[in-house]
């Protein structure tokens, strides 16, 4: 029997040198998660957090992650979550999600409170390099004055697509989408980004609900379903709801009722996608779902949905 060992064996060595300048993004990533915990910061004080801060200064928005980057954005979103940003194993992937997460995509509230000081200077060093300072003329002595928060500048991330198909092949909305999702999930009380991430809900919601549903199987396929279930899994749906959004949610759950044709109607998948972005986990079931979902959606929607719930559809 061939021996199998429990650790990956790499194709191709790496150095230090020049991991900034090779693909050694992956490598960076599993070297900070491997990293005795104890010294994360005397390594980031040294060339490792060198070539991390490279790495991450080449990324954009448009930046194109591999499926299994995503995946383990994912993960760490979760695990940093589900630890607090208070706990040092949460400090130690915080550093490898930077490796992950373009300037822009990434926001924590109140670092201060939450991170060590050296942890501090280095997210505020790659993520809030925006808020420069205003050297102010004329007075006994030049002052620096920070400018008012409305006034920094943002990432411009374009209009938002008009179709589904136009969102697929939109890098920048797919980062941007999985990004605040991520966002949430670790800090639901960021009223910010949780306004955005309303907003793009909403939005997504008419994409879907006017995209033919012959479409969809082959849409959720590509990049945009992990982004999408990110959005699900994100737990957005416990915010209130505006009369838009209620409206949205109110004529998705009416098309899925008997009254509404049930899920035998030609757009039903179109109103079962656009529920889901408003149902917490554990809060909504379906009646015999193998009978009603298709097997490419049949599985992602056990995953999230199926236990012991008090409302069917």
């Amino acid at each position: 029997m061939l021996f199998k060992p429990d650790l990956d064996i790499p194709a191709q060595g790496w150095t230090l040198s020049q991991a900034g300048s090779s693909d050694s993004r992956d490598a960076v990533i599993r070297f900070w998660l491997a990293a005795p915990m104890d010294q994360i910061q005397a390594l980031w004080s040294g060339g490792f957090g060198e070539i991390t801060r490279q790495l991450v200064n080449q990324l954009s928005p448009s930046f194109e992650f591999t499926p299994q980057q995503v995946n383990l954005r994912n993960a760490l979103n979760q695990r940093i979550g589900s630890l607090g940003l208070t706990q040092p194993l949460a400090h130690q992937l915080l550093v490898a999600l930077f490796l992950l997460s373009p300037p822009g995509l990434l926001k924590i509230a109140n670092p201060e409170q939450q991170l060590p000081p050296w942890l501090v200077e280095a997210f505020k060093s790659l993520y809030d390099n925006n808020q420069q300072t205003m050297t102010v003329l004329g007075g006994p002595e030049s002052v620096q004055q920070q400018p008012p928060l409305d006034s920094l500048p943002r990432p411009d991330f374009g209009a938002f697509p008009t179709s589904l198909a136009e969102l697929v092949g939109n890098r920048i909305q797919l980062n941007r989408l999985l990004g605040l999702s991520n966002l949430y999930y670790i800090d639901p009380e960021d009223q910010e980004i949780t306004q955005e991430l309303v907003e793009m809900r909403r939005a997504l919601a008419e994409l879907i609900q006017a995209a033919p549903a012959s479409d969809l199987e082959r849409i959720w396929s590509t990049e945009f379903g992990d982004r999408y279930w990110a959005l699900v899994r994100s737990g957005i749906q416990k915010e209130g709801l505006g009369q838009a959004d209620q409206e949205i949610k109110e004529a998705a759950t009416h098309q899925l009722s008997p009254s509404g044709g049930g899920f035998g109607s030609p757009t039903a998948l179109n109103a079962f996608l656009i529920v889901m972005m408003y149902f917490m986990p554990g809060g909504m079931r379906v009646e015999a779902p193998e009978q009603k979902l298709p097997s490419w959606l049949l599985e992602s929607y056990r995953q999230v949905f199926e236990q012991a719930q008090p409302t069917s559809v």
